[in-house]
């Protein structure tokens, strides 16, 4: 049993009494108390099942007075001690669901929305002033709630509202080769070497907001587990595990209900099917791009595991713009042994690599299998945007992106015709208008710092509509502190198609973008979108 220890917390809030006639000092109060594990009043409170809640009722002056809870749920007496594991213990009035205690403690035994109603009966007129949490504001506000006259009684009826999660119950679902597989049985899952098994995770009891997938190598009685034994892992909803190494694994899902308004809960379940990798009929090939990485290393994947090997630098072609390099070495990557990783000569960014494998390596996979052989496969070069996701692809939706306040025209971002993601900046000039511009606020951009002494280049896509006229029309990106810029002729760019600009910046620190059209003849009747803004220090080969 999960066990939540709430303490009680109480406010005040003064009840005014009057009758038709004539002011008399008010003769009775009414204060109401609780806490959540968010620390503040709600209009729902949040809550695990099997825990409890406190609900303190310090009215005074009351002729009647009961609290009321749905059927299911108990009242237990207290003290209840923070160490204390089994609430059954502390039942009290067994299937009742009204008692006119003032203090009351609730274990919440049902999911789901809960009530807790609390029945308050005067002689006079009372109001009750609160404070409380808003979620849709977002903050706290005053709040007032006045007595309802019934016959010559005044009545204050008030209802919280408890939301208990149920505990986390995870439901998982296994697929190899598009087809479903029972994992519940302990029968062995066979897989090849370099193949796919797809995990699903389809829990929805606990209301679940993440999960973790891992598979590790199953150990003997009495051996001791360490990082390394953990082969796969993913935190997606679908997680497609590739499963490299030979041997025996099991593999586990932890689901979990996590976030700043949410009582937290989780579960591991382990699969009982045992996995079992054998050795691979299928090639032993490359798999996915050869990347470069920071430090300059070359990173070849293939679809399964190296044995170990020396000595095959000879086996391995290396262009750079189309000139042979040498191959200074080729080594087994450490953390993961499907991948080759690869030295050369000095290389810069604007390279141009293609590596190739040659026949007769003597390389083997540890299933025995030998590399498929390829000619000039290109190499993805490191490359890293100075400019954030935001700055970049406009994916917060707007704010690192702002409209500038010299804009008369529509400057915005939008979701009308991205690039990549949801969003791209929209500039719209009508006539009359003189200029469209955004630019990026000061307090949301961090300076780009120039490292090397060597200039910036700025890189970005531009979308035209078919109806503009850019007939002597121009734009501009402009660069802070300095207001340098990137100047693009509109007229001679296609119509209807994203094109990729390209410009330079002189060597100096970046604290913001400026980008805009204008048209001092107020004329102009044109859209422009952006997207895929890109930062970079420039490199070339000496």
């Amino acid at each position: 049993m999960k066990n939540k220890i709430l303490l009680a917390f109480a406010f005040l809030a003064v009840f005014i009494g009057c009758d038709d006639d004539e002011y008399e000092a008010p003769n009775s109060f009414s204060d109401v108390g609780f806490y959540t594990g968010l620390g503040q009043q709600s209009d729902t409170l949040l809550l695990n099942v099997f825990d409890y809640l406190t609900f303190s009722d310090l009215s005074q002056g009351y002729l009647e007075h009961s609290w009321m809870i749905d059927k299911g749920n108990n009242f237990l007496e207290g003290p209840i001690n923070s160490r204390d594991s089994i609430l059954e213990q502390f039942i009290i009035y067994p299937g009742d669901t009204v008692t006119e205690d003032e203090t009351i403690h609730v274990l919440f035994n049902n999911p789901g929305f809960q009530k807790v109603r609390l029945y308050d009966v005067f002689k006079d007129s009372v109001t009750f002033r609160g404070n409380k949490w808003s979620d849709a504001l977002g903050a706290k506000f005053d709040y007032t709630k006045a007595a309802e006259r019934v016959g010559d009684l005044w009545v204050i009826d008030t209802t919280f509202v408890v939301k208990v999660y149920d505990t986390i119950v995870p439901e998982i679902e296994v697929r190899q080769y598009g087809a479903v597989v029972d994992h519940t049985s302990t029968d062995t899952i066979y897989v090849e070497a370099g193949d796919v098994v797809q995990f699903i995770d389809k829990t929805t009891i606990g209301e679940p907001t993440g999960r973790y997938w891992s598979v590790r190598k199953t150990l003997a009685p009495g051996a001791v587990s360490s990082p390394n034994d953990v082969v796969a892992q993913s935190s997606e909803e679908v997680a497609d595990m590739i499963f490299k190494k030979l041997g025996h694994f099991t593999a586990r899902v932890s689901v979990n209900r996590t976030g700043q308004n949410l009582p937290g809960d989780g579960e591991t379940y382990i699969i009982p099917a045992p996995f079992k990798v054998i050795p691979s009929s299928k090639p032993f090939v490359l798999t996915g791009a050869i990347k470069e990485l920071e430090d300059e290393t070359i990173q070849i994947p293939f679809n399964g595991e190296f044995a170990p090997f020396l000595n095959k630098e000879e086996f391995f072609k290396i262009t750079v713009n189309g000139v042979d390099f040498p191959v200074n070495s080729v080594s087994i990557n450490a953390d993961d042994a499907t991948i080759l990783d690869i030295k050369t000569d000095k290389i810069y960014r604007p390279d141009v690599i293609t590596i190739s494998l040659l026949e007769g390596s003597g390389i083997e996979s540890t299933d025995t299998r030998t590399p498929v052989s390829f000619t000039d496969v290109a190499v993805v070069m490191h490359d890293v945007n100075l400019l954030n996701i935001a700055q970049a692809g406009l994916e917060d939706g707007g704010g690192a992106w702002t409209k500038h306040w010299s804009s008369d025209g529509t400057g915005e971002v939008s979701n009308e015709m991205p690039l990549s993601g949801d969003y791209s900046i929209k500039l719209d000039l009508v006539p009359g208008q003189k200029e469209a511009s955004m630019s990026t606020p000061a307090s949301e951009f961090t300076p780009i710092l120039n490292k090397t002494g060597e200039p910036f280049v700025v890189t970005w896509k531009m979308f035209i509509t078919e109806d503009s006229d850019t007939a002597g029309r121009a734009m501009g990106l402009f660069r802070f502190p300095s207001w340098a810029q990137t100047w693009v002729n509109l007229a001679d760019k296609p119509k209807g198609e994203w094109v990729t600009v390209t410009g330079e910046f002189n060597a100096s620190s970046i604290t913001g973008f400026y980008l805009r059209i204008i048209h001092g003849s107020l004329a102009s009747d044109l859209t422009v979108y952006y997207d895929d803004f890109k930062v970079i220090e420039k490199e070339e080969r000496p």
